[in-house]
C-alpha cells in the first residue's frame, strides 16, 4: 500500500471519529440525544448506556492503532456492514474497518438496534450509506457480525466472488493464576465486574467463565472465596449501573440455568444475577452461563489445558498472573484477545475485535 492510499484511507476515518467523540460526550446535544434514543433500542438501562459510551467508545484511538488497522484490511470495490444489536458501539469499529476497505461503505443496522449507526452518520454525514438490504457483487466485501446461524444463512446467500469476513458467536474468559494479595484480587474482581456488566453480558468478549488455576488440594476453597467477592463486587456495581430490560427469552434461560447449577455447585446471588461455582473444569462440560450478568467459576491445574477445548468460541481473555502462562495462553489462543482484568471490551483499535477469522 502506497502512502498515497494510506493517507486517504485514515482521511475517510477521521469524519467517523469525530461523530463518535460527540456522541460520547454526555454534555453535548448529541451525546444528550445518544443516550435517550439509545436507552430505548439497546435494552439497557439509562446509567448502562452512559457506562459503555464512556468506556467502551473508542474515541481517541492512537495513531499506531489506526495505522494497523488500515494495513490489516484489504481493499474492496464496495465494502458493506451487516451489524448486530447486542453490542452498540461495535457498530464505530465496524464501519471504521470498512473505510478503511473502500470510498463505498453500505451498512445495514440490525432491526432491533438501528440507532448507533443512524447517530455516527448524522455526525459524519457522507461517510457511509445506510440501508435496508446489502447486495454485494462480486469483488466486494463484506464484514457480517451475528450469531453463528446467522452467518451461516450469510454465507450461502452471498454470491460467488464477495469475499465475507464473519464474526459469529463468542464469549470470553478470565484466567486468574498465581499469587495475590488481598487488596490485589480485590481489584481484580472490581475491574471484572465491570466487564460483565458493560451491555448487560451480550457481547462476544464479555466474559462467562473465570477459570482459576489452583491445586486440586486448596482450588475448592479459593473458588468460593472468590466467587463470593465477586457477587459482592457485582451486586455493589449494580446499585450504579442497573441492569436493564431482559427478554421473556432471556429470562427464561437465566433460570434454567440457575437450576441447573444448583445441581453441579454453589449458586450466588449478585444483584439479579448470579456467580455459579463448580469445582473442576472438566474438558468440553463447561457449564455456560447466558447473558444477564451471570458468570461460572471454575477451578483448573492446568489453565492451557482446560481451555483448548473450547477455543473456536473464544474472543478474549483477561489474565492475571505468570507471564510465562500468560505467553503460553497468547500461543495457545491465537483468535482471543489477551488483555488485564477490567479491559475485555476495550480491545485496541488495530482491527476486529474478533480475532478468530485471522
Amino acid at each position: 500500500m502506497s502512502d498515497f492510499q494510506s493517507e486517504a484511507r485514515r482521511a475517510r476515518l477521521e469524519p467517523l471519529f469525530a461523530s463518535a467523540r460527540s456522541l460520547a460526550d454526555a454534555a453535548s446535544e448529541r451525546g444528550k440525544q445518544a443516550r435517550e434514543r439509545l436507552a430505548a433500542s439497546s435494552g439497557l438501562s439509562p446509567q448502562g448506556v452512559d457506562f459503555a459510551l464512556l468506556r467502551c467508545l473508542e474515541t481517541a484511538p492512537d495513531e499506531a492503532e489506526i495505522a494497523t488497522l488500515i494495513r490489516a484490511t484489504p481493499s474492496a470495490q464496495v465494502a458493506h456492514v451487516l451489524l448486530s444489536a447486542n453490542v452498540f458501539v461495535a457498530a464505530h469499529r465496524a464501519i471504521a474497518i470498512a473505510l478503511a476497505a473502500s470510498e463505498q461503505v453500505r451498512v445495514r443496522a440490525s432491526r432491533r438496534e438501528p440507532e448507533m449507526a443512524e447517530l455516527l452518520l448524522a455526525g459524519a454525514p457522507g461517510s457511509f450509506q445506510l440501508v435496508d438490504e446489502l447486495s454485494p457483487r462480486p469483488g466486494d466485501r463484506l464484514w457480517a457480525y451475528g450469531s453463528d446461524q446467522t452467518m451461516d444463512e450469510v454465507a450461502v446467500t452471498l454470491p460467488a466472488g464477495v469475499a465475507l469476513h464473519a464474526h459469529g458467536s463468542g464469549f470470553g474468559v478470565a484466567v486468574l493464576a498465581g499469587t495475590h494479595s488481598d487488596s490485589e484480587l480485590s481489584a481484580l474482581l472490581r475491574a471484572l465486574a465491570e466487564d460483565i456488566v458493560l451491555f448487560d453480558q451480550r457481547g462476544c468478549l464479555s466474559p462467562r467463565v473465570v477459570l482459576l488455576q489452583a491445586e486440586p488440594a486448596v482450588a475448592g476453597g479459593l473458588a468460593r472465596e472468590l466467587a463470593r467477592e465477586l457477587a459482592h463486587a457485582l451486586a455493589e456495581l449494580e446499585q450504579r449501573v442497573p441492569r436493564g430490560q431482559l427478554t421473556v427469552q432471556e429470562l427464561s434461560e437465566i433460570a434454567k440455568y440457575r437450576d441447573a447449577a444448583y445441581f453441579t455447585g454453589e449458586v450466588l446471588e449478585a444483584g439479579l444475577g448470579f456467580v455459579t461455582v463448580a469445582d473442576t473444569a472438566h474438558s468440553g462440560s463447561w457449564l455456560l452461563p447466558p447473558t444477564g450478568r451471570n458468570i461460572h467459576v471454575l477451578t483448573s491445574a492446568n489453565a492451557r489445558a482446560s481451555l483448548d477445548p473450547h477455543r473456536p468460541l473464544l474472543t478474549s481473555c483477561a489474565f492475571a498472573g505468570d507471564p510465562g502462562l500468560r505467553e503460553a495462553l497468547r500461543r495457545a489462543l491465537p483468535g482471543a484477545r489477551l488483555c488485564r482484568f477490567g479491559e475485555m471490551q476495550r480491545p485496541p483499535f488495530d482491527g476486529p475485535v474478533d480475532r478468530r477469522e485471522l
